[in-house]
């Protein structure tokens, strides 16, 4: 049963995004002021490839093998300015265990995992989506070539495999007609996958429960 509504969601993600539509959700555990986090490790993000050949009605296409370290970098450089929370980079914890993938947190290694790096918590991640951009910023022949992103982001206890937190994000920029406030906060233009992530991750995290932005930053 868990299996099916899996992939139910994830067919429903897929749609959602073929059609235009964004989707950000974020879900805390109410139990999560009893773990006292402060310190946690930002995983690589795991590269989930399409398993069909086709996929919306049109060939799937292949997501760069950088795109997991691209966003698993985005998170930690927004996480590691909040206030009242430290932050150990991906490229610390491939030094700890280079054999480490996103697809093992939550198993027997997070415990090992925390006591090396010193941490409470891991966040790691998956991405299924990272289309770039065809066409230029100041206008796409076909609705389907503007950028599109889609990833699942955990926050994962060392002590327990506790899934404290958790965001989902997919999206793929609509026009001007169809997405005003969008338009209006990347500048009023098609961005590429690179920008449309680094907003992504922006939403996400303002459903994030730990630490905080300095003042000056929210003042911004």
């Amino acid at each position: 049963m868990k299996t099916r509504a899996l992939l139910s969601a994830v067919i429903l993600l897929g749609a959602l995004v073929g059609c235009g539509t964004t989707i950000s959700e974020t879900s805390t555990t109410p139990q999560i002021a009893q773990y006292r986090i402060v310190r946690i490790a930002v995983l690589p993000f795991s590269v989930v490839q399409p398993a069909l050949g086709r996929q919306f009605g049109s060939v799937a296409p292949a997501v760069p093998v950088t795109a997991g370290d691209k966003l698993a970098d985005a998170f930690y450089l927004k996480l590691n300015v909040r206030e009242g929370l430290a932050v150990v980079p991906p490229s610390l914890v491939r030094e700890a265990m280079p054999s480490i993938t996103a697809s093992v947190a939550g198993r027997h290694v997070l415990r090992d995992l925390g006591e090396r790096l010193d941490v409470a918590a891991v966040l790691e991640g998956t991405v299924d989506m990272y289309q770039e951009r065809k066409g230029s910023a100041m206008g796409l022949e076909r609705a389907e070539d503007a950028a599109a992103v889609r990833f699942s982001v955990r926050l994962i206890s060392v002590k327990d495999n506790q899934i404290l937190w958790s965001g989902d994000y997919a999206e793929r920029q609509r026009p001007l007609t169809e997405d005003i406030a969008g338009f209006l906060q990347r500048g009023v233009r098609f961005v590429t996958v690179d920008e449309l992530a680094d907003s992504a991750v922006d939403n996400v995290l303002r459903g994030f429960p730990l630490g905080h932005l300095p003042q000056r930053t929210q003042g911004e």
